[in-house]
Formats: C-alpha cells, sequence, structure tokens
C-alpha cells in the first residue's frame, strides 16, 4: 500500500495545492478585492469632504459679502411693516410727489404684489393723472430720486396736441414698482 501511495504522492500534491487554492487563497483574494473598493470608496468620500470643508470657508466668506450687501440695500427698501403700513406710507410717498408737482390726481391704484423672496416683497401700483409737461417731468425726476427706491416701470402720456406750448394739459398715467423688507434685519 506504502508503494501505491508513493505512486500518487504528485496527484496528493495537486489535489493538496488545489484545496489549498480553492479553500484559502480564493477567499483571501476575494477579500482583498473587496477591501481595495472599500478603499477606494473611502477615498473617494475623503476627497469630496475635504473639497467641503475648503469650500466652506468661501461660502462663509459669501455669506458675509450678502450680509453687506444686504444693509447697503435696506435704504433703497420700504422698512419692514404691515400690509397696510407700507401701502400708506409708499401711496403717501406718491401722492406728495405728486401735490408737490401741481399735478391732478385722477387715480392711484395698487396692481399686484409678488414675494420674490421669504425677506423681499415687490409691490406694483398704477398712478393716473393729469397735468401739463412741466409736471410730468418733476414727478418723473423726483420719483427717480426718492429713497426708498420708487421705479418707474411703465409710463403712458396722452393729449390732444403736441406743440410747445406748457399749459397743455396731458393724461399721464405711470406704473410704478415698490420693494418692501418683509423682514428687519439686524444691524
Amino acid at each position: 500500500m506504502k508503494s501505491d501511495l508513493l505512486k500518487y504522492k504528485h496527484y496528493f500534491a495537486v489535489l493538496l495545492a488545489l484545496a489549498v487554492a480553492n479553500f484559502a487563497i480564493d477567499p483571501l483574494w476575494n477579500n482583498i478585492a473587496v477591501l481595495q473598493q472599500t478603499l477606494y470608496l473611502d477615498e473617494v468620500k475623503a476627497t469630496k469632504v475635504e473639497s467641503l470643508i475648503a469650500t466652506k470657508s468661501e461660502i462663509e466668506k459669501q455669506h458675509g459679502l450678502l450680509s453687506i450687501r444686504t444693509l447697503k440695500l435696506q435704504p433703497y427698501l420700504f422698512p419692514a411693516s404691515t400690509e397696510s403700513e407700507f401701502k400708506l406710507v409708499a401711496q403717501g410717498k406718491v401722492e406728495s410727489v405728486l401735490a408737490n408737482a401741481s399735478c391732478n390726481v385722477e387715480r392711484i391704484g395698487w396692481k399686484s404684489r409678488k414675494e420674490i423672496d421669504k425677506s423681499l416683497v415687490r409691490w406694483t401700483l398704477e398712478a393716473r393723472y393729469r397735468g401739463n409737461p412741466k409736471c410730468a417731468l418733476q414727478v418723473t425726476r423726483q420719483l427717480e430720486s426718492q429713497k426708498p427706491l420708487i421705479k418707474i416701470a411703465d409710463y403712458s402720456y396722452a393729449g390732444k396736441e403736441v406743440s410747445g406750448d406748457k399749459n397743455n394739459y396731458m393724461v399721464i398715467v405711470l406704473t410704478l414698482v415698490m420693494w418692501q423688507n418683509a423682514q428687519e434685519v439686524a444691524l
């Protein structure tokens, strides 16, 4: 029997090598492949986290610049208040400009309200009045120089005749845009 075993010793060596390869080396090789994939994914995550940390300072810088710009914008916005208080103040400014220019007010009406941001509301007002060219020019100039900002979005001038006479009366319709600060900004 010993002689038969010696005759097949090469087969046993091959079988032993296959068993070691099948039960030891192959699982170890698969484990190494999984670990390499995990390592690669961890490196990608680490790179992403590093880039986020690097951009955090840039984001904070941009936030600071945005805060500064918001503070610079405050004089051009109507202050945070209730809707009715805002309308009274804004309409009062428009009426005082029209009165200072000696124009005859026909109608002032609010057209729309649009919330641009949680802290900014855009209002549209339409003013219709009569006056001479001097009145139209004074109103336009005074509205453009107002603080808080009152922007002329659209206009319409109509009259019976166009001549150089400064006493010709026109019907003027202005669409005005104003912005209201919906929140109080801490200074």
